[in-house]
């Protein structure tokens, strides 16, 4: 085998070979670490939810499931989906917790299709009863989110300093909501364990092919070749 590599190119290809590499491994590691979080939050689960003071001296974090909290004061709008899909308004009222206040979620306004006469279907302005509500992250904003309307209570992304100050809560924690237990939450469900291994097997795959492309460039320019060396 004969292998004279370009410097400078080689220089610029090792870092990037590393770094698409390194995300391969990383997103594999992510699959094994998602996929771990989703059962035992199905282990838990399956447990009688924790009351507020064993869930405030374990130390509040994301997929504990509690018992309901008790909203209170204004409720704000913030559009989304329910459990089944539905798009509407979620509402949400500040719940103390831990010594301070977190959004919990504690109803659901459907939407109306077919015009102001139009009949919301039974129970759309009301949470359903649950015994159990989860833990979950403050949602981060997400792309080209719409703007949000306070005067309207109209909210399209969690905008803490804003909705501290319109549910009369300053002290709102805002790393964490409280919503009603449907199933394996979204956060958990958004980007699945086999989505991971998708981003896996495609960053080793991009791997693989600048390395063939890398060899590919050196073979053509005589600076690499396989076999015996000719006499």
């Amino acid at each position: 085998m004969y292998f004279r590599p370009f410097p400078i190119l080689t220089l610029l290809a090792v870092p990037i070979l590393a770094a698409l590499v390194a995300l391969g491994v990383w997103q594999a590691q992510r699959a094994g670490w998602k996929a771990g979080v989703i059962e035992a939050f199905a282990e838990a689960a399956k447990q009688p939810p924790l009351t507020h003071e064993a869930a405030c001296r374990a130390g509040l974090a994301e997929g504990q499931v509690i018992t309901p909290p008790q909203g209170q004061g204004p409720s704000l709008r913030m559009f989304g989906h329910n459990a089944l899909g539905d798009a509407g308004w979620r509402e949400f009222q500040a719940a103390e917790f831990c010594g301070g206040h977190v959004l919990a979620e504690t109803g659901f306004e459907a939407l109306q299709i077919g015009g102001p006469g139009a009949v919301l279907p039974p129970g759309a302005r009301a949470q359903a009863l649950v015994d159990r509500f989860i833990v979950e992250p403050w949602p981060e904003k997400s792309f080209m989110t719409a703007a949000n309307s306070a005067t309207r209570n109209e909210w399209h992304w969690f905008d803490e300093p804003a909705m501290a100050q319109a549910v009369g809560a300053p002290d709102l924690d805002a790393r964490f909501i409280v919503t009603p237990h449907a199933g394996t939450p979204a956060f958990l469900t958004r980007t699945p364990p086999e989505t991971h291994i998708g981003y896996s097997v495609t960053w080793f795959g991009m791997a693989a092919a600048f390395a063939v492309i890398y060899a590919v460039f050196h073979a053509r320019a005589g600076r690499l070749r396989f076999g015996k060396a000719k006499t």
